[in-house]
C-alpha cells in the first residue's frame, strides 16, 4: 500500500504533456546524451571451458536486498551473454587504479597486462577490485537491443580506502580530490 506521507496521492499527481524530443530518432545523439550520466565501471567475469573470461560493463545497479539481486545490461550481440545466462559470474567494481584492466576487457587488450585472479568461489574474480559480487543467474528480461540480467548475490566484499573508476561521456575518470 502506498504511504501517502511519502508518495503523491492520485488526485495530487499531475501529468506533463508528452512531446517527442528532438533527436530521439538519432541513436548516436541518444547514446551521447545518455553518456552524460557518470557511471562506475565493472567487469563481469566467469569461467568457461576451463578458461577465465570477462567483459567491461558500466550498466550495473542494485535491485533488491531481499532477495539480494543486482542487474547488468548486456548487448544482445555479446558473445558472453549465453554463458552469463547459465552459470555463476562475478561483478567486479573497478577502482581508479584498474584502468588497464577495464580496457583489457573492453576489447583493447595489452599483452603485457597481467590479470590476477581469485578463484576461491563459484566464479573467478579480479584481485584488487574496489568491490565484488558473486552471483548466480536469477532472471533475464528483454531490454530492446540489450538483455537485462538479474543476478542473485551469494557473496560480496569490498576493498577499503579505494576510489572508483568512472566513465563519463566516453572517457575514463576518477573522483576529484576531496570529492567525498
Amino acid at each position: 500500500m502506498w504511504n501517502s506521507e511519502i508518495f503523491e496521492t492520485l488526485h495530487d499527481a499531475h501529468t506533463v504533456a508528452a512531446e517527442t524530443p528532438a533527436g530521439v530518432t538519432d541513436p548516436r545523439k541518444l547514446r551521447d546524451t545518455l553518456g552524460s550520466f557518470a557511471t562506475g565501471v565493472t567487469v563481469l567475469t566467469y569461467c568457461s571451458g576451463g578458461a577465465y573470461h570477462g567483459m567491461t560493463v558500466n550498466s550495473f545497479t542494485s535491485v533488491s536486498l531481499e532477495p539480494p539481486l543486482v542487474l547488468v545490461s548486456l548487448m544482445r550481440t555479446s558473445r558472453a551473454l549465453t554463458y552469463l545466462l547459465e552459470r555463476p559470474f562475478a561483478v567486479n567494481v573497478l577502482g581508479d587504479d584498474q584502468l588497464q584492466t577495464a580496457r583489457q576487457f573492453a576489447g583493447k587488450p595489452d599483452d603485457t597486462h597481467v590479470i590476477d585472479w581469485v578463484t576461491d568461489e563459484d566464479a573467478p574474480r579480479i584481485d584488487g577490485s574496489l568491490a565484488y559480487f558473486q552471483c548466480t543467474p536469477w532472471a533475464s528480461y528483454d531490454g530492446g537491443d540489450h538483455v537485462l540480467l538479474l543476478g542473485k548475490v551469494s557473496s560480496f566484499g569490498t576493498r577499503e580506502s579505494a576510489e572508483p573508476l568512472l566513465f563519463y561521456q566516453g572517457r575514463w575518470g576518477a573522483l576529484a580530490p576531496g570529492g567525498h
